[in-house]
């Protein structure tokens, strides 16, 4: 049976979806939000969608688009070129390589794997930040945009667990 154009267009959507996904948290991180204590402790949004979809659909999100989607956000943030997208990539390639591990378990098991993934990445982001800036950066800013994006982590599992269902539903 041929497929219509419409139905490939909303399989071509249904595949673009996690990706989206990520660049509204992308998005979202770069909005000024005019809180004066949060200027530099904006959560990890994006590394908390890639770790998900890692999870329950790696084939939606290829190296390719973590790539590309890392590159945007130092772009759009400023920082040192290549950092995001080489932590997103490794956090990705992280997870598919545990990925069963982490099916197999509760939500509670994924979150505590999360959260040491989560630290990883912001002692990772502080080195290589302070590497690239050659003078040591405020850790501080670091473990606390950890600690929001472990905080948050259970809000976008939910968010992004909506998406799934709807790539699950319109499958059928």
């Amino acid at each position: 049976m041929m497929q219509g154009p419409e139905s490939k267009s909303e399989r071509g959507f249904r595949w673009a979806l996690p990706s989206l996904s990520i660049l509204l948290l992308i998005i979202l991180m770069q909005l000024p939000y005019r809180i004066s204590f949060l200027d530099n402790l904006l959560p990890f949004l994006p590394m908390a969608a890639v770790y998900y979809w890692g999870i329950f659909k790696p084939n939606l999100v290829p190296v390719s688009a973590v790539f590309v989607l890392g590159l945007l956000q130092d772009i759009l943030s400023g920082g040192p070129l290549g950092m995001m997208a080489l932590l997103l990539i490794l956090v990705r390639l992280f997870v598919i390589q545990q990925g069963r591990r982490f099916l197999e378990r509760e939500f509670l098991f994924s979150w505590l794997v999360f959260v040491i993934v989560s630290l990883v990445f912001g002692l990772a982001t502080w080195a290589i930040s302070s590497i690239y800036i050659r003078e040591a950066q405020y850790i501080l800013d670091a473990l606390g945009q950890s600690m929001l994006t472990i905080a948050f982590f259970p809000v976008i599992v939910w968010g992004l667990g909506l998406l799934r269902l709807m790539l699950v539903a319109e499958k059928r």
